[in-house]
């Protein structure tokens, strides 16, 4: 199994190690600081480092993504509020397959056919087992084996 790229992988997309200024976020998504500062105090956005006050704001992905959504919804006729609600809900599928995904993600392993396995972990049902997925004409399919 690859352990060291699965490590570094699930940090940096899981805990929020790809990060942006409030300057950059400005920039990507067309809003400017002021009303971004705006948004942050209505708790429509949440900057990564919230707790530590004084310091230079900073986004992870998420905020970025629904910072953006919300400045399209804004530009459709939608109010604040509604645009910040009508994006979490739109972002709650997203939401639910990220935490699945990263949090199940332990790594991969080549087969001996040459197929790429994709370790979920222990199998929850039967704590004996570990489910993998595996793709077969580009669906997935999923096997259980022994833990070793």
């Amino acid at each position: 199994m690859a352990t060291g790229m699965t490590s570094d992988f699930r940090e940096m997309f899981h805990r929020g190690q790809l990060t942006i200024g409030i300057s950059e976020l400005s920039k990507m998504t067309g809003v400017s600081p002021r009303q971004l500062r705006y948004w942050q105090k209505k708790g429509y956005i949440i900057p990564k480092n919230e707790d530590e006050p004084g310091r230079a704001r900073i986004y992870t992905m998420k905020m970025v993504i629904k910072a953006a959504a919300m400045s399209n919804l804004l530009q459709t006729g939608y109010t604040l509020k509604a645009a910040a609600a009508q994006v979490d809900e739109r972002m709650r599928p997203a939401q639910t397959m990220y935490h699945v995904l990263f949090d199940r993600y332990q790594g991969f392993e080549v087969a001996e056919d040459g197929q790429l396995l994709v370790d979920l972990g222990t199998f929850d049902p039967d704590p004996t087992q570990e489910l993998f997925a595996k793709l077969v004409d580009e669906r997935p399919k999923f096997i259980l084996k022994p833990k070793e």
